[in-house]
């Protein structure tokens, strides 16, 4: 018979959900990643783990083939520069939202390749003071305040302007308009030339380029390959792309979409 704190415990235990489960997947230095699959497919939380948010509750996650919680903490996230989709702006300059507290050398050029990188720089040039605009009402009633996209596209070079060997988006195009976005990932492709990408998308015209895909469901992992690959099987991933080839490309029949 339980007690009351056993039988409290074991109904947190019967709440638990497993968001990921049985998921193994290697990723290799200089190499592009795409993170695909439904809301709900445990993509986020994959990026959490990785980044030890918090940890797994079971199984391992390994860097150079060491566990990662063997690392010193902070030095091990500083391996990565992220951007997730609940991102924040902060009372700040946009020179300091960009940089968040970390300092190189030519700080105003690296912030400035970040903004257009990221397809903002044209709108900071706009605000008075330009790097040094402040940004948000908190402090000040004139601070600057950005759309959702134009919000979106600070936070991204966020990523861009961190010397960081991998470097992962979470959504980053989910308020762009499909021309941004297209810009977007182009220069996210050519970061790529010297660091390991990592981006999750829910739009898979996004990650034709990548060196593999990984497609995700219920927390597991259904497919992976290239895009060629994945159209080539016809599974989930060629299902979902020829759905949204049609909403893009405004057909009713699947036969009508160029692969």
């Amino acid at each position: 018979k339980l007690n009351s704190k056993q039988q409290k415990l074991q109904k947190t235990k019967e709440k638990v959900k497993v968001a990921v489960n049985g998921l193994s997947f290697k990723a290799y230095e200089g190499e592009i990643y795409g993170l695909l699959g439904p809301n709900g497919a445990g993509k986020t939380t994959i990026i959490k783990l990785l980044l030890r948010l918090y940890d797994p509750t079971a199984g391992t996650i390994y860097y150079n083939g060491k566990d990662i919680r063997e690392y010193n903490l902070k030095a091990y996230r500083e391996l990565f520069a992220t951007t997730f989709q609940d991102f924040q702006m902060f009372g700040m300059t946009v020179k300091e939202n960009v940089l968040m507290g970390r300092h190189y050398e030519n700080e105003d050029e690296l912030v400035i390749e970040a903004l257009k990188k990221a397809g903002v720089y044209d709108k900071v040039m706009t605000l008075k003071g330009g790097l040094d605009a402040l940004m948000t009402k908190e402090f000040d009633s004139e601070g600057a305040v950005l759309s959702g996209g134009e919000s979106q596209k600070l936070a991204v070079a966020r990523t861009f302007v961190k010397d960081a060997p991998m470097k992962i988006f979470d959504e980053p195009s989910s308020a762009l308009d499909p021309i941004a976005e297209y810009e977007l990932f182009r220069n996210i492709m050519k970061e790529g030339n010297d660091h390991t990408m990592l981006f999750i998308s829910h739009r898979l015209s996004s990650v034709k380029n990548c060196d593999k895909v990984f497609m995700l469901e219920k927390g597991r992992l259904i497919e992976e390959g290239t895009h060629t690959e994945l159209i080539a099987a016809n599974g989930s991933y060629a299902q979902m792309y020829k759905k949204q080839a049609m909403n893009y490309l405004a057909v009713e029949n699947e036969e009508e979409v160029i692969l």
